[in-house]
């Protein structure tokens, strides 16, 4: 039997979700799931190759979160909810 030892509950969901890493780049496609107030998971291609930090836009929630890379898996990322300033490095394409 497993233990779910999260803080808060989860939408459990399959939605279309778009990972910015840089302004001039195009979105990579990913799928968000298991979203909360404080984070998500993300399942996508070269989970491994993500940055620390990114945005991620949630276009049919009208969610557009700037996350941080909480866990990593091979295809999934667990993020934790920043905020929805985006970084620096992110608005200038470094």
């Amino acid at each position: 039997m497993s233990v779910d030892k999260r803080r808060e509950p989860r939408n459990s969901c399959y939605l279309r979700a778009e990972i910015y890493t840089e302004l001039s780049a195009p979105p990579i496609i990913a799928e968000a799931h298991d979203i909360s107030d404080h984070g998500m998971r993300l399942k996508v291609l070269n989970a491994r190759t993500l940055p620390e930090v990114f945005m991620v836009s949630i276009p049919r929630r009208h969610i557009r979160e700037m996350v941080q890379v909480k866990r990593r898996g091979d295809g999934e990322v667990g993020v934790l909810i920043r905020t929805t300033e985006m970084p620096k490095a992110v608005r200038s394409g470094r």
